[in-house]
């Protein structure tokens, strides 16, 4: 098989998120000067850069690509070998597929724990770069939001002919009215979707779960027999943000299957003794496990799972 595809440039995003925050300071200074003084203007610059530093964090950082397979002379192992010992491969990229793994079309590659693939960044969402996504957003809405209020504090302070802070740029009362009016306008837009999609990350987070998987919730319990409702992942609120931030190391199997020794399907028997090793084909090139190791709910009519995407299952 051969992977051709290409990904999408990455620069395009990012100079449109430079240009967009250039503006806003830009016009901030138009409106009337530096927002803030004293204290609140260090916490404010601060939050400048530590936005900046999150955002170079999860733009450039390695999501968490999957390995592309190996060839003899890199080193590798001969492709029969390989094949006999490393789990199906991703049919667009080559890449190994292992549990909560999805194939990125943007990147042309397979993340590990994909959360989506964010325009912004020009890059994915995955298992090594989430949390600097995460405190990204935080940083974001801090500074959007902090930015709106010096916005109207300028646009009232040239309404009522006052004079600007000392910082402020020579602009006509009526210029700054507007300049602080549009970037008010601005941060509330952007600020509002930054806000929604913080509260909603953070609760993907305490939930042990992806925006991939939140999605498909329904669809992928269909395919595993298991509740409408059940989180494969969710091992508490508390530990999942453990996991999540890095402070504990991620299992990396459904929370029934933690502590149960298992293999890869081709020693299925010792999970489930009726189950055989066949790959699942879920939606967009997802590995997900598709059953449950004996002594759990429902080994005989669901399965067992195995090691790197993998699936064991009871065949009917």
């Amino acid at each position: 098989m051969g992977f051709a595809a290409k990904p999408q440039s990455r620069w395009p995003p990012r100079t449109v998120w430079v240009s967009l925050h250039t503006v806003g300071i830009g016009f901030m200074g138009l409106s009337g000067g530096w927002p803030f003084g004293g204290w609140s203007g260090t916490a404010y610059e601060v939050t400048i850069a530590l936005n900046v530093i999150f955002y170079i964090g999860a733009s450039f950082r390695d999501p968490g690509y999957a390995p592309l397979p190996s060839s003899p002379s890199d080193g590798g192992k001969p492709p029969l070998q390989e094949a006999l010992l490393q789990a199906p491969a991703c049919i667009h990229c080559g890449a190994t597929t292992a549990l909560r793994t999805k194939h990125c079309h943007d990147c042309c590659r397979c993340v590990r724990r994909m959360d989506h693939h964010c325009w912004w960044l020009g890059n994915c969402v995955g298992e090594r770069n989430h949390c600097n996504f995460l405190c990204y957003l935080l940083t974001q809405t801090t500074l959007l939001i902090s930015t709106c209020a010096a916005a109207v504090s300028n646009a009232a302070t040239s309404s009522t002919g006052e004079s600007h802070h000392a910082s402020s740029l020579p602009v006509a009362p009526a210029l700054s009215f507007l300049f602080a009016i549009t970037a008010a306008a601005l941060c509330i837009v952007t600020g509002f979707a930054a806000l929604t999609l913080l509260l909603f990350q953070t609760a993907l987070m305490l939930r042990g779960e992806t925006t991939w998987e939140k999605l498909r919730r329904a669809q992928l319990n269909a395919i595993e027999q298991l509740p409408p409702d059940e989180r494969p992942y969710d091992r508490g609120a508390l530990r999942n943000a453990l996991i999540f931030c890095g402070c504990e190391r991620d299992p990396g199997v459904p929370k029934w299957a933690e502590g149960v020794p298992w293999q890869r399907a081709t020693n299925a028997a010792a999970i489930c003794p009726v189950a055989t090793a066949r790959p699942l084909e879920s939606t967009a090139g997802a590995a997900f496990p598709s059953a449950i190791p004996q002594g759990s709910r429902g080994c005989g009519q669901g399965g067992g799972i195995s090691s790197g995407g993998l699936i064991s299952r009871a065949e009917p």
